[in-house]
């Protein structure tokens, strides 16, 4: 077996939130992603 192909496409993104001094909210973005591995046979 061989990789043949492989991508990495964005997915969704968590949006959480992180107290901060004064009682401010920071956005804190959580990113995931999707990874894609195409394999073959040698022939």
């Amino acid at each position: 077996l061989y990789v043949c192909e492989c991508f990495a496409t964005p997915g969704t993104t968590m949006k959480r939130v992180m107290p901060r001094a004064q009682g401010r909210a920071f956005r804190i973005l959580k990113r995931t992603s999707h990874i894609t591995i195409c394999v073959k046979e040698k022939e």
